[in-house]
């Protein structure tokens, strides 16, 4: 089995699937967009690393990378999806791509499931009134953020105009906060939860609980919240995702969905657990390819 990685070839995720595709003795490359060439000239078409042919090399695609080159990823997913090869996120080939937490929240409130009263603004005013409306103080979040780097708590209008000033319209959403001591964090493998999670609490002076941002993580049983593995297996569902990190706080006695990440990191979720993430994604990818 061989199986195409598009990610950074220095992240944290990308070194422990390539370990534990080594344990299981499976082929695991990870290149990178930029890695990849695109040709369509009279003597070959398709996409190459060097002189290998992608399609012709490669049993499934993993998905890790977009930004910027989103049209270039997309257009990888649709030709091996063509070549009859397994794609991950298989929805990446079939319903397109929406990296917007908006377009999230928007489906999980359709469908019933518990999010913050969230609303993405393009404009100043809207913004305001919608603070007022959930009250401060209130979270501001980039749209298309990752690892807590545009999530901001605001406590007056003064800081939420402070914030909107420094990004393009639209690119923040206004959202309730949800005040927590703790939050906690599942992860899904084929839209099944693992039977462990972490809690996680923000490192003193902060309100976030990202591992980058050296929140405390800690190991519980999921057995012990099982409300919140059947939430994040409906939410990863719903989305489609089929590797999600799920985060989830409480508002009084009602577990709330915060994001249902599309690419999560599992570093601190490793480390806290002591469970294979790695290990247990690649077996799931391996059951998705026909023998």
């Amino acid at each position: 089995m061989k199986i195409l990685w598009l990610g950074w070839e220095d992240l944290y995720a990308t070194r422990r699937m390539k370990d534990a595709a080594r344990e299981q003795g499976v082929h695991l490359e990870a290149l990178e967009i930029f890695d990849i060439a695109f040709i369509s000239d009279r003597q070959r078409t398709g996409i190459f690393h060097g002189e290998i042919d992608l399609l012709a090399a490669y049993d499934a695609l993993v998905i890790r990378t977009f930004y910027p080159y989103i049209s270039e990823a997309l257009t990888i997913a649709r030709l091996f999806r063509d070549a009859g090869k397994v794609v991950i996120d298989q929805s990446l080939t079939d319903e397109g791509y929406a990296v917007s937490k908006e377009h999230d929240y928007i489906l999980l409130a359709q469908h019933g499931l518990p999010i913050p009263a969230t609303r993405q603004v393009f404009d100043p005013a809207e913004a305001e009134a919608f603070a007022r409306e959930v009250g401060y103080p209130c979270i501001l979040k980039g749209i298309h953020g990752a690892h807590g780097s545009t999530v901001f708590l605001v406590h007056n209008p003064e800081q939420l105009r402070h914030w909107l000033l420094r990004f393009p319209a639209g690119e923040l959403a206004v959202q309730e906060f949800l005040p927590a001591e703790q939050d906690y964090r599942v992860m899904t493998v084929g839209y099944r939860a693992l039977p462990v999670i972490i809690s996680r609490k923000p490192a003193r002076g902060d309100f976030r609980t990202n591992f980058a941002v050296n929140a405390r993580f800690s190991s519980r049983p999921l057995d012990s919240l099982p409300e919140l593995g059947e939430l994040s297996e409906q939410a990863s569902r719903l989305l489609r995702r089929e590797f999600s990190g799920v985060d989830i706080r409480f508002k009084g006695d009602r577990p709330m969905i915060l994001e249902v990440n599309r690419r999560p990191a599992f570093e601190g979720f490793e480390k806290a657990t002591g469970f294979d993430v790695a290990g247990a994604f690649l077996k799931y990818i391996l059951s998705r390819i026909p023998a």
